[in-house]
């Protein structure tokens, strides 16, 4: 009797096993950034009249998380203020400072970055793109992702924080401060081919 037991849980284990090797091989796997929690922590009121970022996925189908960013600009901006951005990697509960920062003039990033500038470059209009600096008015980004292909490979953490700050080019005067809880998760998906 006992014997007879151990075949039937070695047969059922073969037969589970060819079952979900048929079931992965339909199916690929594929990384996204989950981008949660956006916050804005400050922005000068002389230099903006609001600021609004929200993070989102457009169906639970669709695991890609999109950023939305609105900003009324009440100068016109360009290389005169600086970017910054600074990874903080999430450890043993707390964000830790990493040492990967990106610094650009604004228009450096929109036209040179490829990282965060892809993004920011596909929503700005003809007229905008052909000079810098961005005049006075209000901008919306919408459905923005960071490009995966731009990752590079072996990237340091999977899991943790950006913060970004944005300074007057030479004076260090913080114009605007936000931050962005992402995680690089990967989901399965039905192979079309």
């Amino acid at each position: 009797m006992i014997r007879g037991v151990h075949w039937f849980v070695i047969i059922l284990g073969i037969f589970l096993i060819s079952i979900q090797d048929t079931e992965e091989s339909k199916r690929k796997s594929i990384q996204y950034f989950s981008t949660e929690h956006p916050c804005i922590v400050y922005r000068d009121p002389m230099v903006s009249g609001f600021v609004n970022i929200t993070s989102r996925r457009h169906s639970r189908k669709d695991p890609f998380y999109y950023v939305d960013f609105h900003i009324n600009l009440l100068v016109s901006i360009g290389n005169n203020v600086t970017i910054s951005f600074y990874f903080f990697e999430f450890l043993t509960n707390q964000y830790k400072r990493g040492f990967i920062e990106m610094h650009m003039g604004l228009c450096d990033l929109i036209f040179k970055d490829k990282f965060f500038g892809t993004a920011l470059k596909r929503h700005l209009n003809s007229t905008i793109l052909e000079h810098c600096p961005l005049p006075k008015g209000d901008y919306h980004f919408h459905n923005m992702t960071i490009p995966l292909e731009q990752v590079p490979r072996g990237f340091p953490f999977t899991k943790g924080r950006i913060y970004a700050n944005a300074t007057i080019t030479g004076t260090d005067k913080v114009v605007g401060s936000a931050y962005i809880d992402l995680e690089l998760k990967t989901a399965w998906v039905e192979d079309a081919g």
